[in-house]
């Protein structure tokens, strides 16, 4: 029992030796007896024949099928142009047939970038991260500092506590890039006041444990509570004040504030949908006690398993220790210290008349 000749075929294995048993057989027995024998037809059997006349056996490999002529193919000037304008400008084939009327299709423009080497592979998200993540890790401490707001109010786990409770609804974020330290504060309402208390204590807080305001850069959304207005000065003007700087994000680039808003997301995860609260006071406690562990004793996988603590220690090892458990802060009893306000004056954030 002869192999079928055309199962091997399709198999794309051993055709060699296949076209070899073919050629010998034809030889001993005839075309016809091959043919009979391999399935195949006898047409087939005499091409492999008269190709072996020569007694070469690398007669019987397979031929190329491709056109010996192609009367439409790129020409040299054609390609060297798409190589030119790819080099120069980056751009796809799409956009270089349409901006630059190429003498060649899309298609055409798409195989001579491939074959030369020219296509971009696109990157991965997880790649960027990577890319980024190395190179915030060269960053002096403090060189940015980004801060932000959480609306606390659309979380639907904690909505329920907090007008039960009445517990705060805002909370105001700044987050160190490179250490990954957080400061936190809370209060009731979103406004500039709130977000410029909360700047002033923590730059306050940085220069007491051994921090040089000079090196502190903050960054912030274009956010209401963070504009300037020759009326009223806001975070920016404050920091500025006190010797360190501070830029807003471009419109509309979200990613730019990408490290505080993780932040948000893990404390979401990891505190406002496993907790509850008899109280106000336990509320306090218990946010007080994840924020001193998220600084020091949290392990960031993304940091090579280190506690923000370490990596602070690390930048700068004669910062002083307290640096790392600053407590949430309440802004509404910051207001009044700041201000003189007792608890049953009225008005809305009026200070007494000097």
């Amino acid at each position: 029992m002869y192999p079928s000749y055309y199962g091997i075929y399709r198999m794309k294995g051993d055709r060699y030796k296949l076209r070899q048993w073919v050629v010998a057989h034809a030889r001993q027995h005839g075309i016809k007896a091959a043919a009979r024998a391999y399935g195949c037809s006898r047409n087939t059997v005499r091409k492999w024949v008269r190709r072996h006349q020569s007694r070469h056996l690398s007669t019987l490999r397979g031929h190329s099928r491709a056109p010996k002529s192609c009367p439409h193919k790129t020409s040299p000037e054609a390609e060297a142009e798409v190589i030119r304008l790819r080099q120069q400008t980056g751009y796809g084939a799409e956009r270089l047939k349409r901006m630059y009327d190429l003498p060649c299709g899309q298609k055409a423009i798409q195989r001579i970038i491939r074959q030369r080497g020219l296509a971009r592979s696109r990157k991965k998200k997880h790649v960027t991260k990577l890319h980024l993540r190395e190179v915030k890790k060269e960053w002096s401490l403090f060189q940015q500092i980004c801060v932000d707001t959480k609306y606390l109010d659309d979380l639907p786990l904690y909505w329920t506590e907090m007008m039960r409770l009445k517990l705060p609804r805002f909370q105001y974020t700044a987050r160190d890039v490179t250490s990954g330290l957080v400061f936190v504060a809370y209060a009731d309402d979103l406004s500039k006041t709130y977000a410029t208390i909360f700047s002033a204590i923590v730059s306050e807080h940085l220069r007491l444990c051994g921090v040089d305001l000079g090196t502190v850069e903050w960054q912030s959304d274009n956010g209401s509570e963070f504009k300037n207005c020759p009326e009223a000065p806001g975070l920016p003007d404050l920091v500025r004040s006190l010797g360190s700087r501070h830029h807003y994000i471009p419109p509309g680039a979200c990613t730019w504030q990408s490290d505080v808003e993780t932040v948000h997301r893990l404390q979401e995860d990891e505190f406002f949908d496993r907790e509850t609260f008899r109280d106000r006071s336990d509320f306090w406690r218990k946010i007080t006690l994840y924020w001193h562990h998220f600084n020091l004793t949290r392990q960031n996988r993304g940091k090579e398993w280190q506690t923000p603590a370490q990596i602070a220690q690390s930048k700068l090892p004669h910062i002083h220790a307290s640096l790392f458990s600053m407590p949430p802060l309440d802004l509404g009893q910051c207001l009044r210290h700041y201000v003189g306000l007792s608890s049953n004056q009225g008005g809305h954030d009026l200070p007494a008349y000097p």
